[in-house]
């Protein structure tokens, strides 16, 4: 029982320091000067200067990102998937406003330019059980060797009615892959950190506990072997393994299309 009353203490304190941490990290973000503001460039300069683990840079860009930037409601259907990643981020940080791969692309910047490996991942989410219509775009964040996932957009706030409220959740900060799954769906299964990956069927149907039976996936060595790769190289070996994981909707059907006519392209 005294170890049953310990564990139950060491959560509660856990997580109240926690709380903690982050409303400290917060609270010196909401203080970065304007002229700072203006690029990632700048938030990154502040950020370095004045928090040293990773935990808090990271937390530092989520917080800034998720803050600052409103769902932008009126252009939810209007995106340039032509536009070039700088010129999302240039924008979204100047305007304060975009969607998904606005905040994505900004939170995923900034935690580079503080020295953190991080990555965009695409792929499609579900909802009150409901697969969304749209695909999306969330990020990873490996933090002293341990992955974990990042959803800005969600993390912003909320929709109602066709209105954006702005309320920080949490929810959505330094998930662990094993959880996330149940809600995030990558349309490349390498961005799952999962050792046993789940299939677009198995989300869809909402089985997505650990499935031990299924063979290993080496996920690190198979992100440095993609690293490494040249860009054309990359758009294969993602193509290879989004069919292997099943078009089973539209979302992944387009997807898989698109990335088929970049390596057809070359």
């Amino acid at each position: 029982m005294k170890g049953v009353l310990w564990f139950l203490m060491f959560t509660v304190i856990g997580f109240g320091q926690t709380k903690v941490t982050y409303a400290l990290v917060d609270s010196k973000m909401d203080k970065i000067p304007h002229d700072l503001s203006t690029t990632t460039t700048g938030i990154a300069e502040y950020i370095n200067a004045n928090f040293k683990s990773e935990n808090d840079k990271v937390r530092a860009a989520f917080y800034w990102t998720a803050s600052n930037i409103r769902y932008d409601i009126e252009n939810i259907e209007s995106i340039d998937y032509k536009e070039i990643s700088q010129d999302k981020i240039k924008n979204a940080v100047l305007t304060k406003k975009g969607v998904c791969i606005h905040y994505a692309e900004v939170f995923n910047d900034i935690a580079k330019r503080v020295g953190v490996k991080s990555y965009l991942v695409y792929g499609y989410t579900k909802q009150n059980g409901k697969i969304d219509i749209l695909a999306h775009a969330w990020c990873a964040a490996r933090i002293d060797n341990t992955w974990w996932l990042f959803d800005p957009t969600w993390g912003a706030g909320y929709v109602d009615k066709k209105k954006f409220f702005k309320k920080i959740n949490n929810l959505h900060y330094k998930v662990a892959p094993s959880q996330y799954i149940a809600t995030h769906m990558p349309f490349d299964y390498l961005w799952q950190f999962l050792k046993y990956p789940v299939t677009n069927q198995e989300f869809i149907d909402g089985k997505t506990q650990l499935n031990k039976t299924k063979p290993t996936f080496d996920f690190v060595t198979q992100i440095e072997d993609y690293d490494g790769l040249s860009d054309l190289d990359k758009a294969r070996v993602t193509l290879i393994r989004m069919k292997k994981n099943g078009i089973e909707n539209n979302l992944i059907r387009e997807m898989t299309l698109s990335k088929k006519s970049e390596v057809d392209a070359v």
